[in-house]
């Protein structure tokens, strides 16, 4: 590698050494690789307390288990297919087409030949090879071998097959969760049917059209379908309860309330909170997801150990969701048509600031407005006729002139 400072190289410096370091990470992943291979005809890890190599290799560095697998399971793939294992290790592919052609060729069509796949192998690793391959090509090019060599006296086709289904979740940056699958058709038309009416644009009520972009709708329509899952109750028992995301944090970073942290004055301020699958989010999304949820209060000693654990406690009531839904008519937020059912409650003195559970206290804001109102200087009051105003922060009117919230004409 070059010795001297980035800034000192001329341009064709910079291509070369760039292109240089992709070699050698090449080279080390396929070093890696080849290893791990090995590490698999010994017992390596006995006594170690590990299961396996992903989570051994997850635990001694600070790769995401994610990863690690991906790598392990790469590993076990090329030690099935030795040809394709030869084309990675000499770099005419990389790790992603390596793992694409050599889960096809261990996954056929039922009715293909070992010659048929054999052939299918010399191709697709053909195309793999090309610079400008990506996995889309490979991916287009698997579908058509699929498709010629489906039969109908060889069972469920490739395409319906639900046996092929895969579905991954992992966590990314900023405990982003990065969501991938592929599913077979029918599955495939059911979740695009459920998403179609959720994830369609919805103009503003004085006519100016969506500005989300299409990824960013059926986004939206997806974590609709959640909620709707999640509100509906029906999912499976899980560790004697059911789904449910649990949000751990300070009663000192859940207030805004002085008076509330003088209380307080062991409890350390975080300045986050924390989730079981994604790790730390920020204290304005834990005091949202509160806002319509149940509330478990946990005591602790200094030491961070339970102590007392108090009753859960609903902050809207059905009853109470239905009188909203009477007032606000969906969501208040100016301008905003989303209805009721697709709304949370929002308390406009937070519930862990002593604001109380009642009808003056609560308002129905859709999922983007609720974080509207939680991550930004957007203030909200029920005004004497008991109708929502809001005052939008300085940054968009200096004067913040009270702005009327949605009520539909038959509210009180």
């Amino acid at each position: 590698m070059n010795s001297r400072e980035a800034w000192q190289l001329d341009g064709e410096d910079l291509k070369s050494e760039v292109l240089d370091l992709v070699r050698v990470r090449h080279e080390l992943q396929s070093r890696l690789v080849l290893l791990i291979v090995e590490m698999f005809s010994r017992e390596v890890l006995g006594g170690k307390g590990f299961r396996a190599i992903a989570q051994w290799l997850h635990g001694s560095t600070n790769l995401e288990i994610g990863e690690c697998s991906l790598l392990v399971g790469l590993a076990r793939l090329l030690m099935l297919e030795p040809v394709v294992a030869d084309a990675f290790h000499r770099g005419d592919v990389d790790a992603l087409k390596a793992r694409q052609v050599a889960s096809f060729c261990q996954h056929p069509p039922k009715n293909m030949t070992l010659a048929d796949v054999d052939k299918a192998r010399g191709i697709l690793l053909g195309l793999a090879s090309k610079n400008i391959a990506d996995c889309d090509a490979v991916r287009a090019a698997i579908r058509r071998i699929e498709k010629q060599y489906g039969k109908r006296e060889d069972g469920v086709p490739v395409g319906e097959d639900s046996e092929r289904n895969e579905f991954y979740a992992s966590k990314g940056l900023y405990g982003r969760v990065t969501v991938k699958g592929d599913l077979d058709a029918v599955n495939g038309a059911r979740l695009i049917t459920l998403l179609s009416s959720l994830s369609a644009p919805t103009p503003e009520k004085d006519g100016v059209k969506d500005t989300r972009t299409p990824a960013l709708r059926r986004a939206d329509g997806f974590c609709e379908l959640l909620r709707r899952y999640e509100r509906a109750g029906l999912g499976p028992i899980e560790g004697g309860v059911k789904p449910h995301i649990t949000v751990t944090a300070s009663a000192k970073d859940m207030t805004d309330l002085q008076a509330l942290k003088d209380l307080l004055p062991s409890t350390e301020e975080l300045g986050f909170a924390w989730t079981d699958w994604v790790g730390p989010i920020s204290i304005d999304t834990a005091r949202m997801l509160a806002c319509d949820c149940t509330v478990t209060r946990i005591l602790l000693d200094e030491n961070g150990v339970p102590l007392d654990c108090g009753k859960e406690a609903r902050t809207a009531t059905v009853p109470q969701r239905r009188a909203l839904a009477v007032r606000d008519g969906g969501c208040a937020f100016p301008g905003c048509g989303t209805p009721s059912g697709w709304c949370d409650a929002h308390h406009i003195v937070h519930w862990n600031d002593g604001g109380p559970t009642d009808l003056d206290n609560l308002i129905l804001l859709c999922g983007h407005h609720h974080r509207t109102m939680h991550h930004t200087e957007w203030r909200v009051e029920i005004g004497p006729d008991r109708k929502t105003v809001f005052y939008p922060p300085m940054s968009i009117d200096p004067y913040q002139h009270p702005i009327g919230g949605n009520s539909p004409p038959t509210a009180a």
